[in-house]
């Protein structure tokens, strides 16, 4: 029982309003103002406004002094954002390098690894920013509106342009769009109160009663009824305005941020363990020693290329490009993604809950008026359907009042003999509307009530002679598909609803076609993996023959099997007679109808705990709570407010084809990030394995200049991999880092078994130089001993005379050169320069084999064959020219001649002082300044041996294809095995959906493309802990509400000391 309060408005909920720590006469020049507690009239003379609404001019006025009505944006600094893609593990772990190169003066790798670094974050920056700005300008449409009064007549804006003193019409579904004040007459002991849920802001799990008089916060979710409303605070002066700067956000990590962080993790550990490796290797088994000056400390310099080659510092980028150019796509196709990691699970959905009306048809309904039975003698059909038409509410321009008013031939002079006195707008509970309209001629009231059939039927005074009857005509039309739609009149006599002389008018079949692509989109379905179930709140019947006419299955059941099966009571179907429980039985059926908002709950639940990835659609503000529920909350085109805040994406477009384009969609966007995360870990592994062990085994050095000049090459590629051409899985996705560590792995070693193959032929046999008449790489003493003896002889010297004989020039300078033979000198001199061309030909077939793994992994076929994206194709031909033409010539930049000998080891190159004495460098291959120490990783040009590298790489990259489909067999990978659509068991390493808070519905999210999880502020209101004042706002002597009052908004949130 509703109480009074102060000033006559009644309380809510049976309470008084909170008290008001200030009371201040209104209209005072900077006063606090309760609105709670003033009366409608006073609110009006406070606002200088009327309940005409204000003009046009004065909204204009309003809006240049006081703002939009939303909360301000949070400010991006760009350049701390671009900062922000350099400040990750992976980031980290690069800036190491650079900072091991300039320690290790190595001025040339430490700009290229800035250089990587900075095109990385550059590239992220740029196509995140670019994909961010696209999609917020296709959610513009998504804007909250509001029906507002203006220059005397109803129009409607978009929420943001409200105006503190506008008079707005809020009804079922809506989201309250800014504070307001509920107009009507006040203390009106019949009048039916509004449901308002404010849970997002107080926290309370009832919706509240609102009466005339009382107020209503912005972010709240009207539950029940239609009213006008005067708004008294918009933007930041609103309750949730003033709390908001006050409440602290949630900090999420999404999913593929988790994904990342795992597969950088690993690499890292990979990394790490081979630097151990050779260090320990390095430094104990072969002795070395970091030393001063030129020939600094080879084992950190090689231990570089571990470090910048095995990183995966473009996976930030890739993957979160792909990301956002993804959902932009998506965007442009009709769904919108309110929640990045969305884009994840409807990749991997497998089961569509889908509703019945809009989704599946058309949402044109149509009366069949030779169908219609008209109850009672003497009424015609043209009677009948003038009361439908009386009982729709036009101006809120539901699909079923819009259909009954055209029912009638005589709507367009209709409301010239009538006039609508009081309208009750459908609830989901009672599932009716009343309308109490006037004969204008006659003065006589009566009251239409429209709705379901059964509950109209029911609330008949003679049911009894009727109910048979017209419950066989609602099984008739259901059995056709036609929706049933109850009509009844009663004397507006001042009786309740239940009292009232109810008198069954006429019973309206309703036909809502499917649509014509719906049959064909389920088969889609199918064939994707994803099994279709019906959720309708329509009769059984009518649902059955809705699936007859798509092709969907008809094993459907009402919602009371469904709580007889939870509760162990009476016998499940025939059919279903070999399920166990509730769970299996949701888990089998193809459907349900007469469901009820919370049914949908449940159905959503059961099936997520029978380890399924679910999408739910949903358009109403009761389908909430389970669109919230779902992995993937789907909203639907025309949602609510309320449904399009609560779900994951938004749809633009009606239809179930849209739904099956964006899965299609999000499969490709999965494709592409499991592509690069499979072509990542085979990088990483095969660049610690190939260099590494060559390290460990030969004592052998790669220059890191090459490494990163392969990493710029490398990444780029990669870049082009999110908007490469793919094609969707035709089973649901779902992350499986087991299965892509294995692939990584084997994918790695075999590209490091094709180069230590290619260095161990080129550098211990002689078979190119035998076959192809190539330069002679060979390295092992049984090939250069020889060479060098027959070199020195030809020279007319003796291969043991001593190198000063050789080079006159040094003699005297170091003692120790009298050891070193002419012989030491021609090998050392030999093992130098090969290995200088070598390092130029396995650097072309590491590029080669390494990127064109690329084209293996983006597809399950064969890779030859199926194209990839123009700009894949493009970025890898671009990358292998400037790698083969790096390779061919070589770099002509050496270490300056050493002007003494100081060394423990064999000969080192020097350079010919005084012009006299022989050089030791076959194949006319000479460095173009001496004094190259024996492990400085020099790159000479190795010319033709990169058509040696292409033919290679092609060689083992035949036989790619064959692993791919050996790992996809033994994984079974995309059902490889059984190509089965349903796995009975979810192998995802990674939960697919952590529980995210949602933001208020009807704000803007912080960001549309934050897949990274980098830290941002989801707007979700805290309740806080003490609601007084919240009513309270500050005017100015002109009476609108003036900008914010930090002061007061800090008062008015803070918990009192108790």
């Amino acid at each position: 029982m509703a109480a009074n309060g102060t000033n006559g408005v009644k309380a809510e909920n049976g309470k008084e309003d909170v008290e008001a720590a200030t009371a201040a006469p209104v209209g005072d020049s900077g006063k606090a103002v309760d609105f709670a507690k003033i009366t409608i009239a006073e609110a009006f003379e406070t606002l200088k406004a009327s309940e005409e609404g204000l003009t046009s001019a004065e909204v204009k006025r309003r809006l240049d002094q006081y703002g939009y009505n939303k909360l301000p944006e949070s400010t991006r600094i760009p350049f701390l954002v671009f900062l922000g893609y350099l400040w990750n593990p992976l980031s980290w772990a690069m800036e190491v390098a650079a900072l091991l190169a300039i320690i290790l003066l190595d001025y040339a790798d430490f700009c290229l690894i800035i250089a990587l670094l900075l095109v990385n974050a550059t590239i992220s920056f740029v196509e995140e920013s670019n994909a961010d700005k696209a999609i917020k300008a296709l959610t513009a449409a998504l804007a909250p509106k509001a029906r507002v009064k203006r220059d005397g007549k109803v129009s409607t804006v978009e929420a943001k342009e409200l105006v503190p003193g506008d008079i707005i019409i809020i009804q079922f579904g809506n989201i309250v769009p800014a504070d307001i004040k509920l107009l009507g007459k006040e203390n009106d002991n019949t009048e039916t109160p509004m449901q308002i849920d404010q849970a997002a802001l107080t926290g309370e799990s009832l919706p509240a009663k609102k009466y005339s008089g009382n107020v209503a916060f912005s972010g709240s979710t009207v539950k029940q009824g239609e009213k006008e409303c005067l708004v008294y605070a918009t933007g930041e002066n609103t309750f949730f305005g003033r709390a908001a700067a006050l409440i602290s956000g949630t900090h999420n990590v999404a999913n593929l941020q988790k994904i990342m962080t795992r597969i950088g993790g690993t690499c890292l550990i990979t990394i790490g363990i081979w630097c151990v490796i050779e260090l320990a290797v390095q430094f104990g088994h072969y002795g070395h020693v970091c030393k001063l000056g030129e020939e600094g400390c080879p084992t950190l310099t090689n231990m570089l290329v571990i470090i910048v080659g095995g990183i995966p510092i473009a996976m930030p980028t890739v993957l979160s490009v792909t990301l956002a150019l993804g959902a932009y796509k998506l965007a442009k196709e009709g769904a919108i993604v309110a929640r990045m990691s969305a884009v994840e699970e409807m990749a991997g959905m497998d089961i569509l809950c889908s509703d019945k009306t809009g989704t599946l048809t058309l949402n044109q309904l149509s009366v069949d008026k030779p169908t219609c039975m008209v109850v009672g003698e003497g009424r015609t059909l043209d009677e009948v359907l003038k009361w439908g038409a009386l009982s729709a509410n036009i101006v809120s321009e539901e699909p079923i009042d819009i259909v009954m008013h055209e029912a009638y031939d005589g709507h367009d002079t209709l409301w010239n003999d009538y006039t609508l006195q009081k309208f009750v707008p459908f609830n989901p509970t009672d599932k009716y509307t009343i309308a109490i309209v006037k004969n204008n001629k006659t003065g006589e009231c009566t009251r239409i009530m429209k709705g379901a059939p059964q509950v109209v039927l029911k609330k008949s005074y003679n049911y009894a002679e009727i109910g048979d009857a017209v419950h066989n005509k609602i099984t008739e039309f259901a059995g056709r598909g036609f929706r049933a739609l109850g009509v009844a009149t009663a004397p507006d006599d001042g009786t309740d609803v239940a009292s009232a002389k109810w008198d069954f008018q006429v019973l309206l079949p309703l036909f809502d076609p499917p649509r014509h692509d719906t049959k064909e989109t389920i088969e889609r379905c199918i064939e994707k993996g994803i099994s279709v179930k019906m959720v309708t709140g329509d009769q059984l019947l009518i649902g059955k023959e809705t699936a007859k006419q798509l092709g969907m299955g008809t094993n459907m059941y009402t919602t009371e099997v469904l709580l007889n099966a939870k509760e162990g009571k009476g016998q499940l179907p025939p059919e279903m007679a070999h399920v166990k429980d509730v769970d299996e039985l949701v888990e089998h059926a193809d459907g349900f109808a007469e469901v009820f908002p919370e049914h949908k709950f449940e159905i959503v639940n059961i099936l997520k705990g029978r380890k399924h990835i679910v999408g739910m659609t949903g358009d109403g503000v009761n389908d909430a709570p389970a669109l919230k529920k779902a992995d993937v909350g789907i909203a639907v085109d025309g949602a609510t407010d309320a449904a399009r805040g609560a779900a994951d994406i938004v749809l633009t477009r009606p239809g179930l084809s849209v739904i099956v384009s964006a899965i299609i969609g999000a499969r490709k966007i999965f494709q592409r990030m499991t592509t690069y995360s499979k072509y990542t870990v085979a990088m990483t592994f095969r660049i610690c394995f190939t260099f590494g062990l060559l390290t460990v085994i030969y004592d052998w050095y790669f220059p890191t200049i090459l490494i990163v000049l392969l990493a710029v090459f490398n990444d780029g590629a990669m870049i082009a991999l999110s908007k490469d051409r793919v094609i969707s899985s035709p089973v649901p996705n779902h992350w499986n880092l087991r299965n892509i560590f294995i692939v990584g792995i084997v994918y790695g070693l075999y590209l490091t078994l094709s180069s230590w193959v290619l260095y161990y032929v080129a550098t211990h046999m002689t078979f190119f130089t035998d076959k192809c008449n190539l330069a002679d790489l060979n390295t092992t003493d049984g090939v250069l001993v020889p060479y060098c003896e027959n070199l020195i002889t030809s020279l007319g010297l003796s291969p043991t005379d001593p190198v000063t004989a050789v080079y006159p020039g040094q003699t005297g300078k170091n003692a120790d050169l009298a050891s070193i033979t002419a012989l030491d000198q021609c090998v050392t001199e030999q093992v130098y320069v090969r290995d200088s061309i070598t390092r130029s030909l396995l650097y072309n077939q590491v590029s080669i084999s390494g990127q064109a793994l690329v084209f293996v992994v983006r597809t399950s076929g064969w890779s030859i064959i199926s194209r990839a994206g123009l700009y894949t194709y493009i970025a890898f031909f671009a990358a292998q020219v400037g790698s083969t033409l790096i390779a061919a010539i070589g770099f002509a930049a050496y270490t300056h001649p050493r002007s003494e000998w100081s060394f423990d080891g064999p000969a080192k190159f020097t350079q010919l002082s005084n012009g006299h004495g022989p050089a030791f460098f076959g194949n006319s291959v000479v460095p173009i300044s001496g004094t190259e120490g024996e492990f400085t990783s020099s790159v000479i040009g190795c010319t033709y041996y990169v058509i040696v590298a292409w033919i290679w790489s092609l060689i083992w990259y035949i036989g790619l294809d064959p692993i791919k489909w050996a790992m996809m067999y033994i994984l079974n990978e995309d059902g490889w095995r059984n190509k089965s659509a349903f796995a009975a068991e979810k192998k995802a390493a990674v939960q697919p959906k952590p529980e995210e808070p949602q933001g208020v519905a009807g704000f803007e999210r912080v960001s549309y493309s934050n897949p990274l999880g980098r830290r941002s502020v989801t707007a979700a209101a805290q309740r806080p802990n003490f609601l007084e004042r919240a009513s309270v706002v500050m005017v100015d002597g002109s009476g609108l509400t003036r900008a914010p009052a930090t002061e007061l908004d800090h008062k008015s949130l803070t918990p009192k000391d108790e």
